[in-house]
């Protein structure tokens, strides 16, 4: 999608000579105010903020003094390659090193537009690439004011800013509605299960597995990867429940043979037992013959049994209750495979009641995905648009 912008009547401007900083301070002791905003208050990426502390909570520090009212922008100056910073939309405190910001109209930027200013990758870069310091880099008032962009009038500054609103709005709106269809899948497993269990449909996990092909580990030192290898799937291959295949290492056929014991077979599910622990993922057909590490174990589920409602139950807070409580560990948090095996897995004695339990939570986690799939392409569509307007700053 382009705009077709004409950018003949924009005109080049330094950031300093159309924005201000508020420095106006308050003592919150004084009961000024009752909230403050840090820098974990505030989301990457999010142009809008909304959470913040209680200034009475015992975790605001001495520099929070900074006062800011609703509709100013804050700018947390500390890694600006965090991307913190948006709108608020009520009062309350920063500390020293979160900017108070207006644009000033009369100089040619609306407050509207000032948000996707400091949103935009170049001012992104020039912040990262100017901020001092090393273990902690900030981007000082003197270099913020020295970044130069080109502005639009004011009329055309109104309808570009209209336009990423109404963006950020339908977002937001998408993110909302994503997170209430996870809530209502995850109460809807969660009430199933316990009506299950409550009939007295509880078995333990190992009585579930295929015979001859037991709940184990896989290989202990696979290497640092050989040239078409067998592929070893590691915790962090398998993130959201999916095992992303792009990066595999891959081990030798010798060391695969060896651990032969472990190898998978497509319909298996993986679960990963040291440091992330109880998350899940099923082994794809392009994945037959793969192994994994002796982080995860290898869950063959018996034919008898629905695979996908067995993954269901052991992602339920009902299983993964039991997963933390037999959790072991300071350093390094473990689960061994004998407490694994232990699992009590509610299963009823009707598999057309699993199968009800699968379509329902199938239907909402497809409601789901197609929602996160119009969240990543707005996502795209609003780089696009911003990089349009302001990517091209020299």
């Amino acid at each position: 999608m382009s705009l077709n912008l004409d950018k003949v009547t924009w005109k080049r401007v330094r950031l300093g000579d159309v924005i201000r900083r508020s420095r106006t301070q308050v003592a919150p002791a004084n009961g000024d105010v009752d909230r403050y905003v840090g820098g974990g208050h505030i989301d990457s990426d999010s142009l809008t903020i909304e959470r913040f502390g209680d200034v009475n909570d015992g975790q605001m520090g001495s520099t929070f003094t900074y006062l800011f009212q609703p509709g100013q922008v804050l700018f947390v100056s500390a890694r600006p390659y965090l991307r913190k910073s948006g709108v608020v939309n009520f009062s309350g405190v920063v500390a020293d090193k979160t900017y108070v910001l207006d644009a000033i109209p009369e100089n040619g930027l609306l407050q509207e537009f000032l948000p996707f200013v400091l949103a935009s990758e170049h001012f992104i870069a020039f912040a990262t690439a100017e901020a001092s310091g090393s273990m902690n880099p900030r981007l000082l008032w003197g270099q913020i004011q020295r970044y130069e962009f080109d502005l639009p009038p004011l009329d055309e500054q109104q309808r570009l800013a209209d336009l990423l609103w109404a963006l950020e709005r339908h977002g937001q709106g998408l993110a909302s509605t994503e997170a209430a269809l996870r809530s209502t899948r995850q109460i809807l497993v969660r009430d199933r299960l316990a009506r299950v269990a409550e009939l007295g449909g509880v078995a333990r996990l190992d009585s579930l597995i295929e015979s001859g092909r037991p709940i184990t580990y896989g290989i202990l030192m696979p290497g640092s990867g050989v040239e078409n290898g067998i592929p070893v799937i590691k915790v962090k291959d398998f993130p959201d429940g999916r095992i992303r295949e792009g990066q595999l290492l891959l081990t030798t056929e010798e060391l695969a043979q060896e651990y032969r014991r472990s190898t998978l077979k497509q319909g298996d599910l993986v679960i990963s037992i040291r440091g992330t622990i109880g998350r899940l993922a099923e082994v794809p057909a392009s994945l037959v013959g793969a192994n994994i590490t002796q982080d995860s174990a290898r869950l063959s589920i018996d034919p008898k049994h629905d695979r996908r409602y067995v993954r269901l139950a052991l992602e339920s807070e009902y299983c993964q209750e039991q997963i933390r409580r037999k959790t072991t560990g300071t350093r390094v948090l473990g689960l061994n495979l004998g407490a694994l095996r232990e699992l009590d897995v509610p299963v009823p004695s009707d598999r057309s009641d699993a199968v009800d339990v699968i379509r329902e939570a199938e239907s909402l986690t497809k409601a789901i995905d197609e929602t996160a799939i119009a969240r990543r392409h707005l996502t795209t569509l609003r780089a696009v648009i911003s990089a349009e307007v302001l990517g091209g700053a020299g």
